[in-house]
C-alpha cells in the first residue's frame, strides 16, 4: 500500500501541459496507474522502458505517448529506485532500464523519487549489485577491465525468467558489479571512462531532486 500512497502524492505534481517523464519498476508502474485514474489528460507522457509503454498503453494512456526525440522538453519525471543515500545519490537499474531512465531523469526540469524507507542507506551500493549496461559484443573484456580498474566481481545479469543474458530495450547487456567498498560519486564518470560501457546505474547528479519517502505506517515525508 505504500507505493499506491507514494504514486497518488507524485500525481500531484502533474500538471495539465506537462511532458512527463514515466519511470520504471513496480512504484513507478503504480504511478503510471495512479496518473490514468486521476491525473491531467492533457499532458504528455514519455515512458523510459517497454514495459511502462505497454501498461500506459493498457491503461488507455496510449494516445499520450512520445519517446524522448519527439519532444523539446520534458518538465517532470517520476521514477523510483533501488538505493538512496540522503545526499541523494540513487543506485537504480534492478529492471534493467537505466539508461533510458537516465536520459529521461537528467533531462527533467523537475525529479521526483519515490522510495519505501527501508531503501534509504548510508552509502552506494549497500545491498545491491551497481547495473553496468555494457556493448554485447565486448561484455567480457569489458567485466575484467572494470574488476581490474576497480576491484570487486562484475557478472552477467543472466536472471529475469528467460535463458541466456538479460537484453536490455537497447539491445545491450548489463554487468552486475559488486565494488569491494562503498562508492565516491565520481564512480559514475569514471566507469563510463571503460570501452564498452554505455551506462551506469549511479544516479548522483540530481541533488535538486525531490524524494519522496513512505515510512511502514504509509506516511510520507521529503527526504
Amino acid at each position: 500500500m505504500s507505493k499506491v500512497a507514494l504514486a497518488r502524492e507524485a500525481v500531484k505534481f502533474v500538471k495539465s501541459g506537462m511532458v512527463v517523464g514515466l519511470g520504471s519498476g513496480s512504484t513507478a508502474r503504480e504511478f503510471i496507474r495512479a496518473l490514468a485514474e486521476v491525473g491531467p489528460r492533457d499532458v504528455v507522457l514519455v515512458p523510459t522502458s517497454a514495459d511502462s509503454e505497454i501498461l500506459a498503453a493498457e491503461l488507455g494512456l496510449g494516445g499520450l505517448l512520445r519517446p524522448l526525440w519527439a519532444v523539446d522538453r520534458v518538465d517532470l519525471a517520476v521514477d523510483g529506485a533501488d538505493e538512496v543515500t540522503r545526499e541523494k545519490i540513487l543506485l537504480k537499474g534492478r529492471g534493467g532500464a537505466l539508461l533510458r531512465e537516465k536520459l529521461v531523469d537528467y533531462a527533467a526540469r523537475q525529479f521526483v523519487v519515490l522510495i519505501e524507507e527501508h531503501k534509504l542507506v548510508d552509502r552506494i551500493p549497500t545491498r545491491n549489485p551497481v547495473p553496468i549496461e555494457v556493448v554485447p559484443w565486448g561484455w567480457r573484456h569489458v567485466a575484467r577491465e572494470v574488476e581490474r580498474r576497480f576491484g570487486g566481481v562484475a557478472k552477467l545479469r543472466q536472471d529475469g525468467g528467460k535463458l541466456g543474458p538479460v537484453v536490455t530495450d537497447n539491445g545491450n547487456y548489463i554487468l552486475d558489479w559488486t565494488p569491494p567498498s562503498a562508492l565516491d560519486p565520481s564512480a559514475e564518470d569514471a566507469l563510463k571512462l571503460i570501452p564498452g560501457v554505455v551506462e551506469t546505474g549511479i544516479f548522483s547528479k540530481r541533488g535538486d531532486a525531490v524524494v519522496l519517502v513512505a515510512r511502514e505506517d504509509g506516511k510520507i515525508y521529503t527526504l
